[in-house]
């Protein structure tokens, strides 16, 4: 995954942050036992937040721990253990790694990511043991995606869509079922499209270097400057954003949170909207961008949906 889906920390309670960081851990120390101490350094937001999710979701106890890591040896902190949610996520989190370091060798030829996709693989493989259709699936959506990639397809729509029908996919544990996983299915399709779109306008100018497929440098100009592919595509890419913004919300109203609510509206209302002003911005305005986050969430919680 890509590490697009945080929380908007200035905005956060301290237990909150310290919350989402225990899942982060938690997926960090799962990723070592479980498979191996490489896998360690693939772990993401977006697979905290998977893990947040399903937990809050199913109210799984939280079992945390203060434990020290490589990373920081002299200072123990909290780590959620024994969660089955977590589990999850670190088991998704190794297979989408093994494909992102993959497309990273395709695209640029990186002989690390490739070395380091050889030593991930034998665990990445593991998946298909234990959920054989999601194993299959992601395959099969990342062999569409390279379809689209190699015929140059220019609609948005098409482009993002494997890549959402992927998240959708694999955003809800085993333990969902009924309308809880459709409405989770809904909430990862169009977290996974405006993942995927988002990564494809903040890779504009590297892809432009590398001669990588992007979907906005081809519909826009192949041949322009990436600034001028980016006021062109603009307009479109952010109205898509907005609307994928505004399903996340509304599916997640829908959701039956059972703990960890507020941490959860600060990702959903608040990060997601201030990561979209930032790559939209290049990073510029950052006081504004969270201020304006912060009054888009309070309108969508008072009703105004169409203006997130």
């Amino acid at each position: 995954m890509f590490g697009y889906v945080e929380p908007l920390k200035p905005e956060l309670k301290v237990k909150d942050y310290i919350c989402f960081r225990s899942y982060y851990c938690g997926i960090c120390k799962a990723l070592g036992k479980r498979y191996n101490s490489l896998c360690r350094f693939t772990v993401t937001y977006d697979a905290a937040f998977l893990a947040l999710l399903n937990s809050s979701i199913e109210g799984c106890k939280e079992n945390v721990r203060f434990e020290k890591c490589i990373a920081n040896p002299f200072k123990s902190k909290p780590v959620v253990k024994a969660n089955q949610a977590v589990d999850y996520a670190a088991m998704i989190n190794v297979l989408m790694a093994y494909h992102k370091l993959l497309d990273n060798w395709k695209d640029d030829r990186n002989f690390f990511a490739l070395l380091a996709s050889r030593m991930i693989k034998p665990f990445a493989d593991r998946v298909e043991t234990v959920y054989p259709r999601i194993y299959k699936a992601v395959h099969e959506y990342l062999d569409r995606l390279h379809s689209i990639e190699t015929e140059g397809i220019l609609s948005i729509d098409h482009a993002s869509d494997p890549f959402a029908k992927l998240l959708s996919l694999v955003i809800s544990s085993s333990q969902q079922q009924g309308t809880t996983r459709r409405v989770l299915e809904w909430m990862g399709y169009n977290l996974g499209k405006w993942i995927y779109i988002l990564d494809a306008y903040s890779d504009i100018e590297d892809d432009i270097k590398s001669n990588s497929y992007n979907v906005l440098v081809l519909k826009y100009g192949k041949n322009s400057s990436a600034s001028r592919i980016r006021d062109s595509s603009r307009h479109e890419v952010e109205f898509v954003l907005q609307t994928c913004l505004a399903e996340i919300g509304k599916a997640y109203e829908l959701l039956d949170i059972k703990q960890n609510a507020e941490l959860l509206e600060n990702i959903i209302y608040l990060g997601l909207a201030y990561k979209t002003k930032m790559v939209l911005n290049e990073g510029e305005g950052k006081d504004e961008s969270i201020q304006g986050s912060r009054c888009k969430a309070e309108r969508y919680r008072a009703g105004d949906q169409g203006s997130i």
